[in-house]
Parts: C-alpha cells; structure tokens; sequence
C-alpha cells in the first residue's frame, strides 16, 4: 500500500495530524490529514475580514509572482512530490499533472496577474486608492472571509480560485477536494518558503473536512463569500447551505463541443493538423473538464475525419497518456461501444480502453456519455444544423477556423454559450475570458463610494 500525510494551513500555520484517512484506487493509496474541528474554524475567524486592506496590491503580486518562480523548476521539492500524489488521488498520468503544473508560473505572473486586475476592475488602482468616478470618490474593498469549495479534476482550479481572492485582498480558506488534496496544500507550503510573516500567508488556510460535518457548518457560518467549483450536487448542496447576504459564485457543470467545416479536407495536410488539434482538446485531463469536447459536429465526410482523429490519438497517447481508469469506467466505455456497434454505429478504438471515437447519426445517443477520450462524431450538411443542439449547458464551442467560428458567433452566443474559440485551445483560457459569463474579481469587491460635494 502506497501511504502520503498531508498537513492542513490554518492561518498560515502548518498543522500536522492523521485523523482523516482518504483512500483511492481501490484501497491501495492512502491519504493521511488531520481533522479539522470547529475550534480551527472559530481561530480562523479571529482574523479581521478586511486586514488586507491597506496592504498594496504590488505587495501581494510580488509574493505571488516568487511562489510562481519556485513552481516553474520542475525539480523544486514540494512540486515533485506533490506531482506524484496529485497523480494518485487524480487518477491522472503524472504527464498531465506536469502539464497542468507547468501553467502556474504563468499565472503568477506579474503581467498576468497586473492585467487581470486592471481587465476584471478597469483599473488596478481602485484596490489601493480612492479613485474620482463623476462626483464621487470610489474604491474597492474585499468582502472580507471567502471558502473555496474546489473541484480535483483540473489541478490548478484551486489555484484559480485562490488569485480570485488574494488579488481582491480577501482573506481565504481553501476546502481541498478530495480527488486533489495535494495540489492547494503543497502550493500553500512553498509560502514558508517566501515568508512565513508575509500577510498573504498568515490570511491562508488550506483544510479538507468530510461532507456535512461541524466544521463545514462553522466555516459556512463565519464566510461573506463562497466559490464552489464542481458537478450538480457540490453547487446545489453550497447554495442550500449560503446565507442571502452571501456572495455565492457558482463555476458549475457544463459541456463543450467542436464544429468541424469541409475545408478541413482541402488536403491531406490539413486534415491531420486538424485532427491532432481535436485530440489533444479530447486528451486533455482524459475529458474530464467542462472545457472538454463531447461531440464533434462535422460537416461532409465525417468517417475519414474519424480515421484520422483515431490515428492522432495514437499518437497524443504516447506524448499525454491516459492516467489510471477505474473497473467501473472501463466497464462503462465498453457498454457504450457495445451499444453503438449495436445501433449500427461506426466505433474506432484501440485495443484497450484508452479513447474511443463514436461516428453516429442521432444526437440521442450521446445522453449517456461515458467521458473517458470518448468522442461522438455527427454528420452535418451545414453548421448550421448544429444550433438546435446547443444551449446553455454548453460552455465551449470549437471551431475548426476563424472564418466559420465569425459566421456563426453571435447565434451561438444568443443560445448562452460562454466562450468561442477554435480546435486545439479549448482548454486554455485566454487572459480577459469572462469565465462563467461573469467578471469575478468584481463580484468579490464592495464597491464604495465618498461624495466629492
């Protein structure tokens, strides 16, 4: 049996314990954490909400920006060891844990962090002055305690998250999940590393509690705002719990689809630069994002686009391969290939569970989705056609050029679609995305104001 320990951070202090005990991959992982009492979340409490206030935001960019240079070597301890836990609990190849790693140090970026200030609030200078705006002298403060509630299948969400709240000068506490408790809590480490004093630390918190308990109770109580990210149940059960005078930012359960146009048959060529770009959207965290593409519509000859996508994937296998899969998702991708060859459908596979790639004609038969690399592949004579399938359920649309993605746009954003962009960047999100239709620094200020008269 493979056996970690992982600390919590409370208040930037390290606390050490085994009294929770996580176990994955059929009992052979063990995952060790001390358990979080309601007295933890009453010393949190005791934490001014607004302490940040005066402290500059260059200040925090700065603190964050070394902690992305220490994640940017591959080699730095804390990484590697939490690369190999996250790839354990995940289920994820270490290969995709390094991927999503290696976006970090981007992310702490100075420019990027500047930019997303000034994208998200119009100008970095509302959270450290007051700011003449027509007859009224305004600035932004934080809304004081924020939990995070964090979803494990994409590592660097709880990241995110975090640059939400440390940017708008929040004081934090990070729930991990269960399926990644690794990833937040060996990032918060490397704090000590920077300083242990800093005020970013010391208004840190990084806590795993079962669902339900006391803790959690106590921890709902004393917030003013939650970002809870997962499937229906995570969102549903953080909405019953939250108070009215709550901010509550819901990053919920979406899908996303690519709409392929026949120019991708103008040569052999383009055909397989289209198809390996369709598979490396399909690979990413083995589909398990909301960025993930589920179908792919296709105009024309949509079986030699399937053959080709089927031999890229070969190939994005030994470059990003497919992490550990469970009996129960073997079990449901081989159900889904039998019921499609049962229908009549056309299925390309390997030899093993790895991906598979689903040519049918009815939409229906894409309800039950097994995710897993598993793509469904509809014939279209138009893209057109595809409009009536898209809703607000669906997060992402890819298309396979600029030029079809500019024909259709503005009907696709008419049906609640988030974001547009092309095959091969589904999964990275560009700086000024206004992620769940929303700008979130924005809703995690208290807008206020001084008359000038």
């Amino acid at each position: 049996m493979i056996e970690y320990h992982l600390p919590f951070i409370v208040n930037g202090r390290v606390i050490e314990g085994n009294d929770l005990h996580l176990k994955y991959r059929d009992g052979e992982v063990s995952i060790f954490m001390p358990e979080v009492s309601r007295k933890v979340i009453r010393k949190i409490n005791e934490i001014p909400s607004r302490i940040l206030y005066e402290v500059p935001s260059e200040d925090i960019i700065s603190f964050l920006n070394q902690v992305g240079d220490l994640w940017k070597n591959k080699n730095y301890e804390l990484r590697k060891e939490s690369v190999k836990i996250s790839s354990l609990t995940t289920g994820y190849h270490e290969k995709m844990i390094q991927f999503s790693y290696d976006m970090i140090p981007y992310i702490l970026s100075k420019e990027f962090l500047n930019q997303t200030i000034d994208i998200e609030l119009h100008n970095r200078k509302f959270l450290d002055e007051w700011i003449k705006v027509g007859e009224t002298m305004v600035r932004a403060i934080p809304i004081g305690k924020l939990l995070h509630i964090v979803a494990g299948n994409v590592p660097i969400v709880s990241i995110l998250s975090f640059i939400m709240g440390i940017l708008t000068k929040n004081v934090n506490i990070v729930k991990v999940a269960s399926g990644d408790p690794s990833t937040f809590i060996h990032f918060v480490l490397s704090f000590q590393e920077i300083d242990k004093n800093h005020p970013v630390t010391k208004t840190t918190s990084a806590l795993y509690w079962k669902h339900d308990s006391e803790a959690e109770k106590e921890c709902f109580d004393i917030v003013n705002g939650i970002l809870v990210w997962g499937g229906f149940d995570a969102v549903h059960s953080a909405r019953k719990k939250s108070k009215p005078n709550q901010v509550i930012l819901e990053f919920g359960p979406r899908k996303s689809v690519q709409l392929i146009g026949k120019e991708v048959y103008e040569n052999d060529t383009k055909l397989q630069e289209v198809a390996q770009k369709i598979a490396h959207d399909l690979s990413l965290y083995d589909q398990q994002a909301c960025h993930s593409p589920q179908i792919a519509f296709v105009e024309g000859e949509a079986e030699k686009l399937c053959r080709a996508i089927a031999k890229a994937m070969e190939t994005k296998e030994r470059n990003l391969p497919k992490g550990y899969t469970s009996v129960d998702e073997k079990t449901a991708v081989s159900h889904e290939r039998m019921m499609a060859k049962f229908r009549g459908d056309k299925v390309f596979q390997p030899d093993s569970t790895k991906w598979t790639i689903i040519l049918t004609k009815d939409f229906e038969n894409t309800v039950q989705h097994p995710l897993s690399r598993t793509l469904y592949v509809i014939e279209v004579k138009d893209l057109k056609e595809v409009l009536e399938y898209i809703d607000e359920t669906v997060m992402v649309v890819a298309f396979s050029s600029f030029k079809r993605l500019n024909e259709l746009k503005d009907e696709i954003f008419k049906r609640g679609v988030d974001r547009i962009t092309v095959i091969g960047k589904m999964g990275y999100f560009p700086l000024g995305y206004p992620q769940e239709g929303r700008r979130n620094l924005s809703q995690l200020v208290k807008w206020v104001g001084i008359d000038v008269n």
